[in-house]
């Protein structure tokens, strides 16, 4: 099996959040009285080798009956038949793709680890057996027997979700999170808006004739030599403007380029010429020309997201590297 689809990042409280007790059954499991089946250069009880580390079939199902119970809780146990995709595939088919994505993402970056020095610290293994006691606790030993659950088992499970998530942590730290400042920089605006449009009652646009066009921009050019006088832009525009929405804080990209031009070359208290973009008139007002708060949070989403973009980069090039092998047959009767 050939392994495709999108990086998701797993964090390493990920089962301590969804492995839960009342565990629904899942897949086929040894008191079947049938015996698993696999496929040749694997034992029937080994699911995947991933650089070097196997995967059990009772792993595999820990993680597996975990996704269901979250799922279901969400969107009820109707869930697995209906249809998604083009293709019309069930939801379940949907959620075994997720499930390889996950077992080969928790290897892959554990197999790493070592090559970026990463390794768990006393803190990190106390809480790796506070997890694996809470999870223990809350299922019942018929439950444990059924699906092969051991402490070891739950053990090993939560000590590769918390060291993924640090050798994550780890490389992300230093990774190359070059930006321009005004690629986050963001501002809050008051504007006053006058549409180009009428509409009717059954939403169909239709555009203003050249005359009325000509009175839009009269009327535009007066609210705008009047909005010079106000002391209180946002309540004047509040009260002429044809939009409901009237403050805003956004970043460059945000806006059309004509309004982002003139928007962004405000200082703080500057009203903007009017700005005719697709749908109307705008009037900006510049109420700061750099949310500190707004800001701050854009500046730490664009890190997040370099971070990400380097750290993917870096994966891929392990999934073309690190062989990854499937018991197919196994894998088809999960």
């Amino acid at each position: 099996m050939r392994f495709r689809g999108k990086l998701r990042k797993i964090t390493a409280l990920l089962l301590a959040i969804v492995l839960t007790a009342g565990l629904c059954g899942c897949g086929k499991n040894k008191e079947d009285g049938k015996k698993l089946p696999t496929s040749e250069g694997f034992t029937n009880d080994v699911l995947m080798r991933i650089g070097g580390s196997e995967v059990s079939y009772a792993e595999a199902n820990i993680y597996l009956l975990s996704m269901r119970e979250e799922v279901e809780a969400l969107y009820g146990s109707e869930i697995w038949d209906i249809k998604f995709t083009r293709e019309q595939r069930p939801y379940s088919e949907l959620m075994k793709e997720r499930l390889l994505e996950k077992l080969i993402y928790i290897k892959l970056v554990c197999h790493m680890a070592d090559e970026f020095k990463v390794k768990l610290e006393a803190d990190d293994i106390l809480n790796v057996n506070d997890y694996t006691q809470q999870y223990l606790s809350g299922i019942t030993e018929t439950t444990a027997k059924k699906y092969g659950i051991t402490e070891e088992l739950v053990r090993s499970i939560y000590n590769d979700n918390v060291l993924a998530e640090k050798t994550y942590r780890t490389i992300t730290l230093n990774a190359d999170a070059t930006y321009q400042e005004s690629e986050v920089l963001r501002a809050k605006f008051c504007y006053i808006f006058l549409n180009k449009y009428y509409e009717d009652a059954e939403g169909n646009r239709t555009a203003l004739s050249e005359e009325d066009m000509r009175a839009l921009w009269t009327k535009a050019e007066s609210y705008r030599a009047t909005a010079l006088e106000k002391e209180d832009f946002y309540n004047y525009a509040k009260s002429v403007s044809a939009a409901s929405t009237i403050e805003i804080t956004v970043g460059r990209a945000d806006l059309p380029t004509k309004s982002r031009n003139a928007a962004f070359a405000l200082h703080t208290g500057e009203i903007s010429e009017i700005i005719e973009e697709d749908d109307g008139l705008y009037i900006f007002y510049c109420v700061d020309e750099k949310d500190k708060a707004a800001t701050q949070a854009a500046e730490e989403a664009k890190i997040a997201e370099l971070s990400r973009i380097y750290f993917d980069g870096l994966y891929e090039k392990w999934k073309e590297n690190i062989p990854i092998e499937i018991n197919e047959a196994l894998w088809e009767a999960m």
